[in-house]
This record gives C-alpha cells, sequence and structure tokens, in this order.
C-alpha cells in the first residue's frame, strides 16, 4: 500500500472521530464512493479506536512484526518519516508487543519526536483558514473603496464585478471552515491552495486591465502606480501565506516564488502582446536614458527578498511549533489543556501520541517528592492502585518521571461530572440514584480492601458519574492511596477545607468527610474508615450538605469525634427510613458499630426499597436532558 493512500486513510479515519457513531457510515459511504477497500480499511480502524476505548490500549496484531514494514503497515506513511521517527516508531511497536501492561513506575521521559497527531495539524491549519479569508476580504473592502473614491465614474466595473466574486468565494470559504462538517487535511489544503491561486489570479487580472488602460491612453505614470501597488499587494499575500498559516517551508517556497514572479511575467506578456502601447517600458525617464523597466528592479528585489523570508520564516515557525508541542508532551503523551489542579500538582486532558486516545495525566510538583519517605510511599501506593481492575476504579495507565524531577501518573479521561458537581449544579440526588451510584463505589472499595488498600479520602470530588462504555452513571473512584502534600494540622490550628494531608503521625484527608479515628490521627486505619466517608458522601447525596458543616475545620473535626448526625430525612423530606437507617450506621461513632466492609454495605443498600428505581434507562434519559 503506497503512502498516499495510508495518507488518505489516516485523514478519513480522522474526520470520521468528530462525526458521531451513527452519522459516520451515511458519511463514509458518500465519501469513499464505490472504493469499498477504501472503506473497509477506514472500517477497521474505527472498531480498533472502540476497542482501545474499552480497554485502554490497543491489543498487539497476533502478527504484528517486531520492526517497521514499510510498504504495509500502521501508522500509515512510513516511507515518508525520517529514519529517526521511523526508529521511534519502531521501539514503540516493540515496547507495546514485550510489554502489554500499561504501568511503567520510574519510566524515564523519552523525547517527543513523532509527528504531531492528524486532529492538531488538522485544527490548527483549519482555525488560521478560517481568518485567512477575513483578512482578505477586509483588504479586497479597502482596495474597492479607494478605487471608487480615486477614480469616481470612471472605474472599471469588470474590476468590481470580478471583487465581487472573489468577496462571496472567501465568505463561501468562511462559512464552510466555520461549520462542523468534518474536512481532511487534503480538503484544507485544496481550500488554502484556491484562495491564493484566487486572489493571485485577481492581482493579475487587475494588474493586466489597468496598465493596458492607462498604456493605450498614454498615462504612464499610472501605469506605473499601478505596478508598484500590485507588487505591493503581491508582497502582503506572499508574508500572509509564508507566516500565517502553518506549513512546511519547502511548501512555503513552491507557492511564493512564483508569487514574486507574477507580476513581471504580467508585465511580460503586456510588453510581447501590445509593443506600441507599452513601448514607454523602455524609454528614458524625465532626462534620464536608463529604460523605465528598469526602475521595476527594486521591486523585484523586494518581492525575491519577501519570497525568501517568508520561506525562511515558515521554517522558523514550524521549528518554534514543534518546540512548544515538544515541550507539551510527556514520553508518549501530549498535553492538551489544564482540566484541574490541587496541591500536588495539576491535571492536564492529554492525548496518546500513537493511539489518538483521550487520558487524564497529572503533574506531581517535584517539592511534593523532595521527602524520600512520602516519594517511597507514593510509588509504593500508586502500583497497588494500578493493581486494581475493577471497572468502578479509575484506571491507572502510566508512571513516571521527568528529568526535572517532576512525577506524573496517566489515567483514564472520565466524561462526565464528579458527586461534587453533580449536587452543585442540580442539587440533591433522588435516594434511588444515590444508592445505585454508591453500590458501585462499594463494589470498587471491596476489591481495593481486599488488597489491603485503605483510600482515606473517600469525598464527592473523588467520585465520578461517567459516560463508560455506552453507559451512562458508571461510578469511577478516584485518587486511590495517592499521598497529598504534607501540611501539619495540631487541635488549635484550622487549615483551608479542601487540604489533604499526608505525613506519617498526621491527618490524612478531607475534614468534611473523614472518620473519627482518621480525624484524631495517629493509629492504623482499616475498611471501616472509609464506610464512614462513604456514608457521609452518601449523606452529601441526598441533602445537599456533608454531615456537618460548622464553621473551620477543627470544628469539623470535633463535630465528627463528638456530636450525633441529624438524619439524612430530617434535613431533606421524602428520603426513605431504610435509607435513612443504611446511611447512620455508616456514620456510627464507634467503628465497631458500623458495616464490617464494603460488601456489607453493597448489599444493605440493595435491600432498600427503592433501589431498583434508578436504571440505565433512566440514567440515559436524566443526561440527555441536561
Amino acid at each position: 500500500m503506497t503512502p498516499d493512500r495510508w495518507r488518505q486513510i489516516g485523514d478519513l479515519f480522522d474526520a470520521s472521530l468528530q462525526l458521531a457513531p451513527p452519522e459516520r457510515d451515511a458519511w463514509l459511504r458518500q465519501t469513499c464512493g464505490e472504493d469499498d477497500d477504501l472503506r473497509a480499511e477506514v472500517d477497521r480502524l474505527l472498531a480498533q479506536d472502540e476497542r482501545a476505548a474499552r480497554n485502554a490500549f490497543l491489543p498487539p496484531p497476533e502478527s504484528a512484526p517486531r520492526s517497521l514494514d514499510r510498504t504495509g503497515c500502521w501508522p500509515p506513511c512510513a516511507e515518508a518519516l525520517s529514519s529517526k521517527e521511523l526508529h521511534l516508531l519502531d521501539r514503540f511497536k516493540t515496547e507495546r508487543v514485550d510489554d502489554p501492561g500499561g504501568f511503567t513506575p520510574k519510566a524515564a521521559i523519552v523525547e517527543g519526536i513523532g509527528l504531531p497527531p492528524i486532529s492538531e495539524a488538522r485544527s490548527v491549519v483549519r482555525a488560521r483558514l478560517r481568518e485567512l479569508p477575513i483578512i482578505f476580504i477586509l483588504i479586497l473592502g479597502m482596495a474597492t473603496i479607494w478605487r471608487s473614491t480615486v477614480f469616481a465614474g470612471n472605474d472599471d466595473l469588470a474590476i468590481h464585478s470580478l471583487d465581487v466574486i472573489v468577496i462571496v468565494a472567501l465568505g463561501s470559504i468562511i462559512a464552510l471552515l466555520s461549520s462542523r462538517r468534518p474536512l481532511s487535511l487534503a480538503w484544507l489544503k485544496a481550500l488554502e491552495m484556491g484562495m491564493i491561486v484566487m486572489l493571485a489570479g485577481r492581482l493579475a487580472i487587475v494588474q493586466y486591465r489597468l496598465m493596458l488602460e492607462f498604456s493605450l491612453h498614454d498615462d504612464r505614470m499610472m501605469a506605473q502606480l499601478t505596478m508598484k501597488n500590485i507588487v505591493l499587494l503581491t508582497s502582503i499575500l506572499i508574508l500572509t501565506y509564508g507566516i500565517y498559516v502553518p506549513k512546511s517551508w519547502r511548501r512555503t517556497s513552491l507557492v511564493v516564488g512564483p508569487l514574486a514572479l507574477l507580476p513581471f511575467a504580467v508585465l511580460f506578456l503586456l510588453a510581447v502582446q501590445y509593443p506600441v502601447a507599452m513601448g514607454w517600458l523602455w524609454e528614458g525617464w524625465r532626462k534620464s536614458t536608463t529604460h523605465r523597466i528598469w526602475l521595476f528592479s527594486f521591486d523585484a528585489t523586494v518581492l525575491c527578498i519577501l519570497a525568501v523570508g517568508a520561506t525562511f520564516g515558515a521554517r522558523t515557525i514550524s521549528r518554534l511549533r514543534r518546540q512548544v508541542a515538544e515541550a507539551r508532551q510527556l514520553g508518549q503523551y501530549r498535553l492538551r489543556q489544564q482540566i484541574g489542579s490541587g496541591g500536588m500538582g495539576e491535571v492536564y486532558l492529554a492525548e496518546h501520541q500513537f493511539l489518538k486516545r483521550p487520558c487524564a495525566l497529572k503533574l506531581i510538583r517535584p517539592e511534593a517528592g523532595d521527602d524520600p519517605h512520602t516519594l517511597a510511599r507514593f510509588e509504593r501506593e500508586v502500583q497497588l492502585t494500578a493493581t486494581l481492575s475493577h471497572p468502578n476504579t479509575v484506571e491507572v495507565y502510566d508512571y513516571g518521571r521527568t528529568e526535572d524531577g517532576t512525577y506524573y501518573y496517566v489515567m483514564e479521561y472520565l466524561p462526565g461530572l464528579s458527586l461534587a458537581e453533580l449536587v452543585e449544579r442540580h442539587g440533591s440526588v433522588p435516594p434511588e440514584r444515590a444508592i445505585y451510584l454508591l453500590r458501585q463505589v462499594c463494589l470498587a472499595l471491596r476489591e481495593a480492601h481486599g488488597v489491603g488498600l485503605i483510600h482515606r479520602d473517600v469525598k464527592p470530588s473523588n467520585i465520578f458519574a461517567a459516560r463508560r462504555g455506552g453507559a451512562d452513571d458508571v461510578a469511577k473512584l478516584l485518587d486511590f492511596g495517592l499521598v497529598r502534600p504534607a501540611v501539619a494540622v495540631a487541635v488549635a490550628v484550622a487549615t483551608p477545607r479542601t487540604s489533604s494531608l499526608s505525613r506519617e503521625g498526621q491527618i490524612l484527608g478531607t475534614p468534611l468527610f473523614m472518620s473519627p479515628e482518621q480525624a484524631r490521627g495517629g493509629q492504623e486505619l482499616d475498611e471501616r474508615s472509609d464506610i464512614y466517608s462513604l456514608g457521609a458522601v452518601a449523606y452529601f447525596l441526598l441533602t445537599g450538605r456533608p454531615p456537618f458543616d460548622v464553621g473551620d475545620d477543627l470544628g469539623v473535626i470535633i463535630a465528627h469525634a463528638r456530636d450525633p448526625v441529624i438524619p439524612p430525612s430530617q434535613v431533606r423530606a421524602g428520603i426513605p427510613e431504610d435509607v435513612d437507617r443504611v446511611v447512620l450506621r455508616c456514620l456510627a461513632k464507634d467503628p465497631a458499630d458500623r458495616f464490617s466492609d464494603a460488601e456489607s454495605l453493597e448489599r444493605a443498600l440493595g435491600e432498600c426499597a427503592c433501589a431498583g428505581e434508578w436504571d440505565q434507562g433512566r440514567a440515559s434519559r436524566w443526561w440527555r436532558e441536561i
């Protein structure tokens, strides 16, 4: 299979990802026409992408070669890649075959060399192309106004008509680029080239008609002025094309070179077709004997300099863009945008460079890893988290460290809302929905507790109601055992509500949702501490407020250890008695009075009368209506 064929497949695959699954088949049939092989190959890649969305990584093919096959491989366009890029692709494929697991403790960060994702290049080109015709329309508008003012009543109607046609065409391009219609890179390049050819043709026609008209009327000054104005407009076209739209310097040179020669090609054509009218080119100016055509040599020099400058400018900008992209890339993950932050670091929406799959990447600041005890516990707990496989536990894909000492880990990206956001935006949750979500969290905790891992920070912001595998309200438990920055807390000192504490012998967790024994600190916690925290989350879901909210953190901690809990049904009407009992038992002060484990709590929730009233159908309707 040729590189051009692979490039075509890649463009169609990338465009298909922007469409909803029900729309893809019809669009592919229309786009591919009678080329069934092309459509079949794109369908195959889409199916692999769907499997990757379910299984975290694409499984290596059974017959996957250890080295890159240059005639029929994926990723495509192998013949168009440099040897350095081919080496990177070879290494990537070998690593995925030899080590199918997604967890690599203390993995070194490799230099991000690979080509930028098609989706990024296409989105950048599309955004720039959408702005470029606006600039051209403004230039044409100003030129039309100037010409109408200076040549009032004597303007060329043909040129007016031509400008109207060009402006309408540019407006149509803006509308197309602003629509949601998926456009491949080939189409975007064709639109870009079409704009340049259209504007260059407009300049050539205007130059030809005006210079001929002025020469026939022996108005040599206006003919020369027309040439100067055309050179100026050509300079603007060269600069905007060469620098504004991202492209390679080779492609830039192939376009700006002919553009620089175009005014002189039109001048040469006029001199050949109308030697008498254009005879002034070979005459001197005033008392000078120098032919006037030589006066245009300076314009030619300026255009050549601009063409060379635009070419090198495109090369420089391309290199800077690549450096910025590499700076936003950790290994095989390209950072897209920041989606959260905390005391220990920032969370970014990222994309795996080759799989084109979104994920959440959390950067751990270097200062958070200065304490060797903290770092050792952090690594141990991340490794434990990676062993968890329950579908209601967030998946950890990878873990590594950059050269500057910044630790990071990669987990699945969860489209949806945290339970904190859910209540903040939509108010308290119906009891049946709360049970539906909480039972899933119980299952995640059951697996974690089974391997001796206590969460210690179960709270609404660490539980997501996500859409996964086509299902809605899939509960995902986050941040298992991840150590938080150490912040000293004493009985006489209050800390911010969102602070979480992580050194040995200190309070760990969020005061609003921590158990009494966790608030006291200095003692080993078991699974019943997480049961208490999950009961506090249930209270928050049902009532829209935590069990205790008495001002500062010190007061909250004391209330957890001393004060009785107001039953949820007394805070909000409509909460069934059996749900009330389950929540209050979770919030018992003495761990012995709580449910002994997550499995017992899950059974108790399932036995509530309203447990079966919320299902996938209701969840899907709710998410569609918001």
